[in-house]
């Protein structure tokens, strides 16, 4: 297992559920709060989103950022969604375990919004102040056939199982979705066309679409502001 590199002003994170180990950092303030959990794309892991969790912090929010599991930081092999659920879940309940904590609202790009939504789909109505998904697949099947990168083909058709084509598809997931949700797509965005964030916020019940003009699959620190921005507003932070 990778260590994650210190940051300054983060406390780290580590915990053990199960089979296996999650690690993270924490960015908690001294006031009640929304705190909003961080997860990464593909490639990535918690460290990466620390800029996001800067910016979450600059609105008195706290900020909690994990490595889903087989990437930097955690422990076990990463399965692309079929241990999701499961993992987040525990993350969740830790946190709302914590103190100073008002709501959580979930917050994935790419990768991390696809695990988000289908955690999300498992929680109880009422338990996340909403759910935000910016640059994720919803349907993996069109997803393999349509991405402009050939090495994220070639990564799905090595570690997805048969039924997961379907099962970690959120589409498939998508009457089961009860929180607020705010699905964000990029209209240069070649790596996850935007048909599959268009696709998700028609099937979902209680979703709302953000098309980004100009941005491609990862939003500049503009471009995030503004999502934050528009989370507060969709789920009453």
């Amino acid at each position: 297992m990778t260590r994650l590199p210190d940051i300054s002003g983060a406390r780290p994170v580590s915990l053990a559920l199960g089979e296996v180990e999650l690690g993270g950092y924490a960015w908690w303030g001294d006031d009640v709060a929304p705190t909003i959990l961080l997860l990464h794309g593909w490639g990535e892991d918690a460290s990466t989103m620390a800029p996001v969790a800067l910016q979450v912090r600059s609105r008195s929010w706290h900020a909690v950022s994990i490595s889903l599991r087989g990437w930097s930081g955690s422990s076990g092999v990463d399965d692309y969604g079929l241990s999701a659920s499961k993992d987040i879940g525990r993350v969740l309940a830790w946190i709302k375990r914590q103190p100073r904590v008002s709501s959580i609202m979930m917050l994935g790009f790419s990768m991390g919004g696809l695990m988000a939504t289908l955690a999300a789909a498992d929680q109880p109505q009422g338990e996340l102040a909403g759910v935000t998904v910016v640059s994720a697949p919803s349907d993996l099947i069109s997803f393999h056939r349509d991405t402009a990168f050939g090495g994220v083909r070639r990564y799905l058709d090595a570690t997805l199982q048969a039924d997961q084509w379907h099962d970690s598809s959120p589409l498939s997931h998508a009457q089961r979705l009860l929180h607020p949700m705010l699905v964000v797509t990029g209209a240069e965005d070649s790596m996850t066309p935007p048909e599959q964030g268009k696709r998700l916020a028609e099937a979902v019940p209680t979703a709302n679409l953000l098309e980004i003009e100009r941005m491609g699959h990862h939003p500049s620190t503009q471009d995030w502001e503004r999502i934050l921005t528009e989370s507060a507003q969709a789920f009453d932070l």
